[in-house]
């Protein structure tokens, strides 16, 4: 017999905030395609991953937001705008998901899954989202990046590589201090 999985309210709560107050945000100001961004897919994940106890979609929403807060804040070091409530995706979450992965542990080989999850957020980000606004790097070189890629496939090539190697790295290290078991 196996004890009922654990369930995290209150971590899952706090993410699910997060998320309301930033897409909101977002949508109020005519950017829900943003909300398709990746960071901003990982919080409603690990939402659900801590309302239901799966530690995968934690392990999944936390690769992602180590992955991505660090892009985050070259933009902002580079000139981009900031959107306050940004703060709440790329610095609140990762820490909820954090303590999160401790509750609940981590699950075997996360960082594949979290590869695999990238792969199929960008084929749906590529069937619903536009061109124009290049969510995710669906349709092309990062703005301003273009004189370092002679090609797309190369880039998201050099991208998938990136975030695979980010990805095992964490999965390596959480898996070292965590491991599946979670802590009490």
């Amino acid at each position: 017999m196996t004890s009922p999985r654990p369930s995290l309210p209150w971590h899952g709560g706090a993410a699910l905030a997060c998320w309301a107050i930033h897409g909101g945000n977002h949508v109020l100001h005519g950017r829900a395609h943003d909300l398709l961004w990746a960071c901003n897919v990982a919080v409603p994940l690990l939402a659900l991953g801590c309302f239901l106890g799966q530690r995968l979609a934690c392990a999944i929403a936390l690769s992602w937001l180590a992955f991505g807060t660090p892009i985050w804040l070259v933009d902002l070091a580079t000139g981009k705008g900031m959107i306050p409530t940004s703060v709440l995706v790329h610095l609140v979450a990762p820490v909820i998901a954090v303590f999160a992965v401790m509750r609940l542990g981590w699950p075997p080989r996360g960082w594949v899954s979290a590869t695999l999850a990238s792969v199929v957020l960008l084929l749906v980000t590529r069937l619903v989202g536009s061109e124009a606004t290049n969510v995710n790097l669906a349709f092309r070189v990062h703005d301003g990046w273009e004189r370092h890629f002679d090609s797309y496939p190369a880039f998201v090539g050099l991208l998938f590589a990136a975030s695979a190697a980010v990805f095992f790295a964490i999965d390596a290290l959480v898996s070292r201090f965590v491991g599946a078991r979670p802590l009490r």
